[in-house]
């Protein structure tokens, strides 16, 4: 085995021991919330999000504030303009898609003022738009050591109206957003929450990879492994 092969499955190996981190902090809080909120998706989240709805972009508020509190040494922080700031810092923030040539159709989907910093690093933001409400999103090991990209270490997840932690559902016509400057397909309405190394051209790729790293099965052949068959 060559020195880049190797280098390339530890990288992989520790990116999926931070997946499996991420998925049970994430596990372990919201069964926490559920147990003592009797309930999270009816107490915080109960429908796709209204833009001029007060009520509801207070839950969320409300929802991320007591998440922090189940973080021990959590911070709160803002994400705006693809700066993630923290303490006064700010870092730059460029996430890519699934296959790493173009970048993800993130920051419009998410809550602007309000991220949260572990003290191990992991960064977890929430869904804000239309369609995004009831949806987390976890950097596993932080946007500072990278590589930022969907399905390596940044996931998403959805909580249904059964407070169940579910993977993002692949809509085939979700977005016109999915092939923005693509000279060929710009203006297409393209599928969100997909993962396939076929999708090159699509910024919402990635966002549906939760499910096959969790199962280690790759999306394009469920017959080999997820994690040592991540795209170069």
């Amino acid at each position: 085995m060559t020195l880049p092969s190797l280098i390339a499955n530890h990288r992989n190996q520790e990116l999926q021991t931070r997946f499996r981190k991420a998925y049970s902090t994430l596990w372990n809080i919201h069964m926490r919330m559920i147990s003592d909120y009797n309930g999270v998706y009816e107490n915080f989240i109960q429908k796709d999000l209204a833009a001029n709805n007060t009520d509801l972009v207070n839950k969320k508020y409300e929802y991320i504030d007591i998440f922090k509190k189940y973080l021990s040494g959590g911070k709160m922080c803002t994400f705006s303009n693809s700066y993630l700031s923290c303490s006064g810092k700010s870092v730059i923030v460029k996430y890519k898609t699934y296959t790493g040539n173009k970048e993800a159709e993130l920051k419009a989907d998410i809550v602007a003022d309000r991220a949260i910093i572990t003290s191990d690093g992991m960064s977890f933001f929430f869904g804000s738009t239309q369609f995004r409400n009831a949806r987390i999103y976890i950097d596993t090991n932080g946007n500072a050591k990278g590589p930022n990209r969907l399905g390596f270490d940044v996931f998403a997840f959805d909580i249904n109206n059964n407070d169940k932690i579910i993977f993002p559902k692949n809509i085939g016509s979700g977005s016109g957003g999915a092939y923005e400057d693509d000279e060929e397909l710009g203006g297409t309405v393209g599928a969100v929450n997909v993962c396939s190394i076929k999708e090159k051209a699509n910024r919402y790729n990635g966002f549906g990879c939760s499910e096959y790293a969790l199962a280690d099965k790759s999306p394009d052949n469920p017959n080999i492994s997820y994690w040592k068959n991540l795209p170069k």
